[in-house]
């Protein structure tokens, strides 16, 4: 999964206000010339405004940041947390979006609402609670950072006084450091849940029945809990997922694809991030792989047949888009 889709995905789950932030040490970046500031500001601003640095001990303004992210040695006593050995010679930020770099770690920023969501479902992925080593002090270069980095390990921080006096963060705005690798299985998790979601439709018998007429002067026919029709070569599901409001507010497109063995279409899961593009949705199940796009109607479902060109516009854009992407998946994996 790219970096643009894994940020695209995480904003859009849990709502985030700004852009997960990229770090990596010892990047081959030219060093850009700035005026020495702090680092969780340069972290600040990347996530908020999309700013991307990489700097020297030099362009730093912060003792703790320049010891928590190894460019220095302690010259008394221990201090944790920090990267060691102190080898760093410079250090690039962005946005995950943006980076064109291997990141060593990722950090989020978000209120303790959302933080909460996001912890939650990572203890249901790892299937273990989160922990946290948070002291006050070191917040974003050592706690979000450095201990992420050395740790192997996500790590939840409520930030320090430097953060939050100089660095730029809101008072109600905590952050937490992860491993690219830990956050790309919490995206890939998420994958798995949105596509859950979206497949998972009501039953026939709960829908109007004006909404029932309009999906099957559409092409398809009613099934138990979904809609199917062929369209070109595919036979395209049409489901009617509840949101936590119990409306339907969006549909759900869908074309399974076969393969003749699993390991075939763990093949084509591999690949299948280059051609599938955010919005649309993926999974392996067995040997087949569910390529899903969820349809936002702007409105309840009842109240949008009522508008028939509209609904009807919504939907058949919808399975162009779906059947275009599928077509380019099934020519990809050959």
């Amino acid at each position: 999964m790219k970096y643009a889709e894994i940020s695209s995905r995480m904003r859009r789950f849990f709502e985030l206000p700004t852009s997960p932030i990229a770090v990596k040490i010892n990047s081959e970046k030219a060093l850009d010339e700035l005026t020495p500031r702090r680092y969780c500001e340069m972290v600040r601003l990347s996530a908020a405004h999309g700013d991307t640095f990489t700097f020297a001990v030099d362009d730093l303004s912060c003792a703790s940041a320049e010891l928590a992210l190894g460019f220095e040695e302690p010259k008394y006593g221990e201090v944790y947390p920090r990267i060691t050995p102190a080898d760093t010679k410079q250090v690039s930020i962005a946005p995950l979006e943006k980076a064109d770099f291997e990141p060593d770690a990722v950090i989020v920023i978000a209120n303790p609402r959302k933080i909460m969501r996001i912890s939650t479902t990572l203890s249901k992925i790892f299937g273990k609670a989160v922990s946290s080593k948070f002291k006050g002090e070191f917040a974003v270069c050592g706690e979000c950072t450095a201990i992420p980095i050395m740790e192997h390990t996500v790590n939840l921080s409520l930030l320090c006084a430097g953060a939050r006096m100089f660095g730029g963060f809101e008072k109600d705005e905590i952050a937490m450091g992860f491993t690219l690798e830990d956050f790309e299985k919490l995206a890939e998790g998420l994958t798995r849940q949105e596509i859950t979601s979206a497949l998972c439709g009501c039953l026939m018998d709960d829908l109007p029945a004006n909404v029932i007429d309009s999906i099957l002067g559409l092409g398809f026919i009613k099934g138990t809990d979904h809609f199917s029709g062929r369209f070109g070569d595919e036979i395209v599901r049409l489901y009617t997922p509840k949101d936590e409001k119990g409306k339907i507010t969006s549909i759900t497109l869908h074309v399974p694809v076969k393969f003749k063995n699993i390991e075939a279409a763990e093949s084509a899961e591999d690949v299948a991030g280059d051609v599938i593009e955010d919005p649309m949705l993926y999974q392996r199940r067995d040997n087949w792989i569910d390529v899903a796009l969820p349809v936002e109607l702007g409105e309840s479902i009842n109240r949008l047949v009522m508008r028939g060109d509209k609904f009807n516009a919504l939907v058949t854009q919808g399975i162009e888009v779906l059947l275009g992407h599928v077509g380019r998946f099934k020519r990809k994996v050959g």
